[in-house]
C-alpha cells in the first residue's frame, strides 16, 4: 500500500493540494468504514471516474419497463412474466401492462411483487432457481419492453450516474447484431477466404443502420433531459457515453463471426463505438465449445481493421469448479490477452485456477491489462464473494482493477454500492479506491493518449511532468496535450473534481 499512499500524494501536489489535506480525507475515511450510511454518503459524493462494465439493457431498472409498456400498450404472460406485444385480448394468460403497473395497495404482496422479482434477481436466494437461472432468465423477459424506448434506456443510466459523480461510461449494446446473424444465415460461409465469407456489402449497410440506431437513442436522450438547458447537467447530459459492440457468443460460428464483422465496422465507422465484447453465459456449451475460434476471428479481424483492434474488451473466467468440468478453467483468460489481444478482462473469477497464475498475473501487469470487477454479479450469478473473491490477487500483483456494475438494474444496485461494498469486504484505503476510480478513465477506450503513464505510482505522461495546470488556457505544454487527447482531458477533469471534494476535508 505504499506505493498506493504516494500515488495520492504526488497526484494531489498536482494541483496544489498538501499532502496533510490528503491525510485528512484518508483519516475521515477509516473512522466512517464502519458506518455504512456515513460511508455510503461519502462513496456517492466522491467522484467516480466512470463504469468500463455495463450492459445497457441489464442496466434498466424493472420498473421503468414496466413503465414503458403500459404506455406502449404492451402486455405480459402472467405464468412466465414475459413482456408481449398488443394487443392483449385473445389470450387468458395475457394482460394489458396499464392495468398491473403501477397498481395499487393490493399489489403489495401479489403480482407486481412477483413480476419485478422475475425481471431481477431481487430476493433470489429464495426462490427454487439458483442465481445463475434468475440472472440469465431476465434478459428474454424484458427485451420486448426494451423495443423502441433505447434513447429512454441511455437517458435513464446517465442520469443516475450524474446523481452519483460518475463523469463516463462505456455501454455494452448491440444495435445491428440481429441483423448481422440473420445475413449470416442466409450466405456464409466460413471456409473461404477473408472477404468471401460474408457479402460485406450487406455487413455495410446493417452497419450504417446501426449508427442511425444510436444516432436516434442519443437525440432521444438529449431531448428528455432537455441538454441544451441549462443546470441540465443534473439530469445527466454530462455523463460522456461512449459504446461497445457486444458480440452474442452463444449462435452458430457464422453468426458469431459476423457480428464480430459488423463490430469492427462500427469501430471504424463511428467514433462512438471504441471496442467491442463479447456476451452471454460463458459457461454454455456453445461458448465453451467455440472460445478458442472466437478468439481466433477477434484476432484475425484485428490485422484486418487496423487500430480497431487494440480496443478489445473480453468476459472471461466468469467460470468457477462446479458449474463447468474442470478442462474449461484457468486459461480463458490468458487466450483472451494473448490470442484475442484483450486490453480488459471482465470479471477475470478463475485465475487461480490458471496452472502459470503468477505468470498470467506478470503479463496482464506488464501490457497494462486491467480486470472489470463485478462484485454483486461475481455473488448471484456463481457464488464467488469475500476471500474467494480474486480482487486481492489482482491488487497484490500489480494488475490494474476497475470497479463495475455489470447489470445494475437486474442485480437492483449502482456503481456506489459496488464501491461500498468492496470497502466493506477488502478493506480498501482511501488511496486504493481513488486509484480504482483514476484506472476507469485511464483504462477506458476513449481516444488519445493518457494523462498518467502509472496509475499506481502516479507518474503523469512526460509532457505533464511539471504538474496539472488550474485551466487550460494557459498555453502551456500540458494544457496542449490534454486538449489534444479526450482520455487525457476527462483524467484531467477527473483530478479537478478530485480536488474540489478533497478540499471539503
Amino acid at each position: 500500500m505504499r506505493g498506493l499512499a504516494l500515488f495520492a500524494f504526488l497526484c494531489l501536489s498536482h494541483f496544489g493540494v498538501s499532502y496533510s489535506q490528503s491525510g485528512g480525507v484518508s483519516q475521515y475515511f477509516e473512522s466512517i468504514k464502519n458506518s455504512p450510511l456515513k460511508l455510503r454518503h461519502f462513496l456517492t459524493t466522491m467522484p467516480k471516474g466512470g463504469d468500463l462494465h455495463s450492459h445497457l439493457s441489464g442496466a434498466i431498472y424493472a420498473e421503468s419497463y414496466l413503465a414503458w409498456a403500459a404506455e406502449d400498450g404492451k402486455c405480459m404472460d402472467i405464468k412466465s412474466f414475459v413482456f408481449m406485444s398488443g394487443p392483449c385480448d385473445g389470450r387468458n394468460d395475457l394482460m394489458p401492462i396499464s392495468e398491473i403497473y403501477p397498481g395499487g395497495p393490493q399489489d403489495v404482496d401479489g403480482l407486481l411483487v412477483n413480476i419485478i422479482d422475475a425481471l431481477s434477481t431481487r430476493d433470489y436466494e429464495r426462490r427454487d432457481l439458483s442465481g445463475h437461472q434468475q440472472f440469465f432468465s431476465t434478459f428474454s423477459r424484458f427485451y420486448q419492453a426494451s423495443l423502441g424506448r433505447q434513447g429512454d434506456m441511455l437517458a435513464e443510466v446517465t442520469k443516475r450516474a450524474a446523481g452519483q459523480n460518475i463523469g463516463y461510461l462505456e455501454l455494452m449494446h448491440s444495435p445491428g447484431m440481429i441483423a448481422a446473424s440473420l445475413e449470416a444465415e442466409r450466405n456464409s460461409d466460413l471456409a473461404r477466404a477473408y472477404g468471401k465469407r460474408l457479402d460485406h456489402r450487406a455487413m455495410e449497410k446493417i452497419a450504417k443502420a446501426a449508427v442511425e440506431e444510436i444516432d436516434e437513442m442519443e437525440e432521444r436522450r438529449s431531448i428528455l433531459q432537455q441538454c441544451e438547458k441549462k443546470g441540465a447537467e443534473k439530469e445527466g447530459c454530462s455523463v460522456s457515453v461512449r459504446y461497445l459492440a457486444q458480440v452474442i457468443r452463444t449462435w452458430k460460428p457464422e453468426q458469431v463471426y459476423a457480428q464480430t464483422l459488423l463490430a469492427f465496422m462500427l469501430m471504424e465507422l463511428d467514433d462512438r463505438v471504441v471496442g467491442l465484447n463479447y456476451v452471454a453465459p460463458e459457461d454454455h456449451p456453445v461458448s465453451l465449445r467455440d472460445y478458442r475460434t472466437h478468439m481466433s476471428f477477434i484476432a484475425e479481424l484485428s490485422e484486418k481493421f487496423e487500430g480497431a483492434g487494440q480496443n478489445i474488451a473480453l468476459h472471461a473466467g466468469e467460470l468457477t469448479l462446479g458449474l463447468v468440468p474442470p478442462e474449461h478453467l484457468g486459461w480463458h483468460i490468458r487466450d483472451a490477452v494473448e490470442v484475442a489481444g484483450a486490453k480488459r478482462i471482465g470479471h477475470g473469477i478463475d485465475i487461480s485456477y490458471d496452472p502459470n497464475m503468477y505468470q498470467t498475473l506478470q503479463l496482464m501487469s506488464t501490457d497494462d491489462v486491467a480486470v472489470e470487477i463485478n462484485l454483486t454479479s461475481n455473488d448471484v450469478i456463481l457464488g464467488v464473494s469475500g476471500e474467494d473473491h480474486p480482487i486481492s490477487i489482482y491488487l497484490e500483483n500489480a494488475v490494474p482493477i476497475t470497479i463495475s456494475t455489470d447489470d445494475e438494474g437486474v442485480s437492483r444496485i449502482n456503481l456506489t454500492h459496488e464501491y461500498q461494498r468492496a470497502v466493506e469486504t477488502f478493506d480498501l484505503s482511501y488511496e486504493t479506491i481513488k486509484t480504482i476510480s483514476r484506472n476507469a478513465v485511464q483504462y477506458s477506450f476513449l481516444p488519445g493518449k493518457a494523462l498518467f503513464q502509472n496509475t499506481i505510482d502516479g507518474s503523469l505522461n512526460t509532457e505533464c511532468r511539471k504538474g496539472l495546470p488550474q485551466d487550460l488556457k494557459d498555453r502551456s505544454t500540458c494544457s496542449s496535450f490534454i486538449l489534444q487527447s479526450e482520455k487525457a482531458l476527462a483524467q484531467w477533469q477527473l483530478e479537478k473534481n478530485f480536488n474540489s471534494f478533497e478540499a471539503r476535508f
